[in-house]
């Protein structure tokens, strides 16, 4: 598999040679990695079966006791729509999983798109070149409709209807919007966002998500191309002689061949992952589900077999621990538990708007919940900032943080409330509560998930 991939990349003329052979080593080295990692996120574990690696038997364990304890009943139909998918490349039957057909579970999840357009986009992935009961709540065709709902005036898709659009998501659509090319409505709303998606690439080559750059969004893009069939050198997407494959590699891609989310970053896994993919999207043209080549296929020679009607029929699904959250979906699944429980002491409110799980935490979200950890009950206002006022929504939590030595400013007047904090700045404010002393080296931003998890984690359940 790593010569092929060397191979194939070899003969992409729009790649310089360093390029391909960094890319090669990245692969391989990703690779090795997830073959030995304890603990594989199902996206990794999907790469590994993508590049013609044995998924590890442990994994499948953990989705068999994963399934069996909740019964066959997920909260989302993107937790149904991921483990068809790697089912389905891996060479296993989504229609028997441990006794559940998750295709039929799929097709009568009743709220689909309950938390957002993920749950729409990954379903198409899942029903794709499967046998689905065409009478069913949710086929394909159905999907690919509602999804054409989510598109904005200006070509991008976001999260929830009437959200601004969102760059991750819109390469996600293009990609699922790729295997409808006889439609003229889904080919129309693909140059739309394919569109939308060139002007957002700006003059260096780069993509930005929350006034950060993101390589997360490079690497959709390159899924989306790939799985399209489009050159990566096509000309909306080239700048100053740099494709987006070029710009991940050459910018993102650290010394010791993982990657980073932006480029003064230190490399995590959620990047890596992401470009993992993106990797090996250019390597075989697709990731979620297969794609037909423009080939003439051989005849087939083997006796045609009819399939045995099933009379199971799945129940309506309705997600049996909503929190409101419109964008539920996107809580990663090691999080869920600790995030449920903050619910349920009121550390966050469930609201339409959505918790942004996966955005980064800004010092003054940081100030609401070290406010609710520690028990605080202060409600007064100093003008101890230049850019705390008064009226804004988050004074009286940091200005009481502030107060009770929880948390420090960054400079003598201005505290910088929509600046993101660190892992190491915000573990540090949890350790004053704690009046405990630990020594970080983190100095990534930490995530709005990550952070309430912390926060449970430490006054909640008691574990670091």
């Amino acid at each position: 598999m790593k010569k092929a991939f060397a191979l194939i990349l070899a003969l992409c003329m729009l790649f310089s040679t360093v390029a391909a052979t960094a890319s090669e080593d990245a692969h391989s080295q990703i690779s090795q990695s997830y073959l030995e990692k304890a603990e594989l996120s199902i996206w990794e574990a999907l790469g590994l079966a993508l590049n013609g690696y044995k998924v590890p038997d442990s994994f499948y364990t953990y989705l068999k006791e994963d399934i069996t304890i909740k019964e066959g009943i997920y909260r989302t139909a993107l937790e149904y729509a991921k483990i068809i998918i790697l089912l389905k490349q891996d060479g296993k039957d989504p229609n028997n999983f441990h006794g559940y057909n998750l295709i039929a579970l799929l097709q009568g999840f009743k709220n689909i798109d309950k938390s957002g357009i993920n749950g729409v986009i990954f379903s198409i992935f899942a029903l794709m070149d499967v046998d689905v009961d065409e009478n069913a709540l949710w086929t394909n065709d159905k999907l690919m409709l509602l999804l054409l709902e989510y598109q904005n005036e200006d070509g991008g898709f976001p999260l929830a209807k009437g959200w601004g659009s969102d760059n991750d998501l819109s390469a996600m659509a293009v990609t699922a919007l790729s295997y409808f090319p006889e439609d003229q409505k889904a080919k129309t709303a693909m140059d739309k966002a394919l569109a939308y998606l060139s002007k957002k690439l700006d003059s260096d080559g780069l993509m930005y998500y929350q006034n950060s750059d993101s390589s997360e969004n490079l690497s959709q893009v390159i899924i989306a191309l790939s799985t399209a069939g489009i050159p990566l050198n096509d000309e909306r997407f080239v700048r100053n002689g740099k494709t987006p494959y070029d710009t991940l590699i050459e910018k993102y891609m650290t010394e010791d061949y993982l990657f980073k989310h932006s480029v003064n970053q230190n490399a995590n896994n959620i990047a890596t992952e992401q470009a993992y993919l993106a990797l090996s999207a250019v390597n075989i043209g697709y990731v979620y589900v297969k794609k037909e080549r423009d080939v003439e296929p051989l005849p087939d020679t083997t006796p045609e077999i009819t399939p045995e009607p099933s009379d199971y029929q799945p129940e309506e699904i309705n997600s049996p621990d909503d929190m409101g959250f419109a964008d539920v979906d996107l809580i990663s699944e090691k999080y869920y538990e600790d995030i449920y429980i903050a619910f349920e002491n009121f550390l966050i409110v469930g609201d339409t708007s959505g918790l942004r799980p996966l955005n980064n935490l800004t010092r003054a979200e940081a100030c609401v919940l070290l406010y609710k950890a520690a028990g605080l009950s202060m409600d007064i206002f100093i003008p101890r900032f230049l850019d705390v006022k008064k009226e804004n929504w988050h004074a009286r939590y940091v200005i009481a943080c502030y107060l009770s030595g929880i948390i420090s400013s960054r400079e003598t007047v201005s505290f910088e409330p929509d600046s993101y904090i660190t892992v190491a700045e915000f573990s540090k404010c949890m350790d004053r509560i704690k009046k405990a002393d630990t020594q970080y080296d983190d100095n990534g931003y930490i995530t709005r998930e990550s952070a309430i998890s912390s926060v449970v984690k430490r006054f909640f359940r008691g574990t670091d």
